[in-house]
């Protein structure tokens, strides 16, 4: 296996074990009132108003074919 510069090969899954663990941590200190935060910034973001605008009522589908859809 190759090393690169930090000491890990490109797809080496150890590299992202750091990050996991660092999300749990993150997650469980996250307080309510930073999670409402977190979740009024991604109500209100251009990303869902797009999803919602290709997003038939009728008839649901993924998030994946509504995107892919032209208005």
């Amino acid at each position: 296996m190759k090393k690169t510069g930090s000491g890990y090969a490109l797809w080496d899954k150890r590299k992202f074990l750091i990050s996991d663990k660092e999300k749990k941590l993150w997650l469980k200190n996250l307080s309510s009132k930073k999670a409402l935060e977190l979740e009024e910034d991604m109500l209100s973001s251009d990303f869902l108003w797009r999803w919602r605008k290709n997003f038939f009522s009728d008839n649901p589908v993924c998030l994946k074919e509504s995107l892919k859809k032209k208005s």
